[in-house]
């Protein structure tokens, strides 16, 4: 008898959890300052495969871009997702160690953003992905970035 009701609230608890959307897509936002820019990234926090799931960067710098901005990811993070393409696409894209990095041509404005279209691969699951995007100079070297993770669930 104790069997079957401690089984019961353990299906109950799984239940109001997924009624919570504790196992759907959750989308979170990190954010960081240095050198006058102000890098926003918001991303899946938590999903489940086969669904698609956000990542955008957008970077600020007021007075405008007067260079190529040039973006460098954690490669790996990538590699939970079916991609279906970035916009804009970037003007050179190559990978360093593990990182992917991309060069694009500066837009008009202090406004530039980036998004990635992708669904998360049907076989990931019960895997979480850790990823860092900097913001790098024309000399390579660090100027913001942000640390975020992808939780995948079943």
């Amino acid at each position: 008898m104790l069997y079957r009701r401690l089984f019961a609230l353990a299906i109950i608890a799984f239940l109001v959890a997924g009624a919570a959307n504790m196992f759907g897509v959750r989308h979170e936002e990190v954010s960081s300052e240095a050198g006058g820019y102000e890098m926003t990234l918001t991303y899946g926090a938590a999903s489940r495969p086969g669904l698609a799931t956000l990542w955008e960067v957008e970077i600020r710098h007021s007075g405008g871009f007067d260079s190529p901005i040039t973006l460098a990811t954690t490669a790996s993070y990538f590699g939970a997702f079916d991609e279906n393409g970035l916009d804009p696409d970037p003007d050179k894209a190559y990978g360093e160690g593990d990182l992917i990095v991309w060069e694009f041509e500066p837009p008009e404005g202090d406004v530039f953003s980036l998004s990635f279209d992708a669904r998360i691969e049907p076989g990931q699951q019960l895997v979480t992905f850790p990823a860092r995007t900097a913001l790098l100079d024309e000399k390579g070297d660090e100027i913001v970035a942000v640390v975020y993770e992808t939780r995948v669930w079943p």
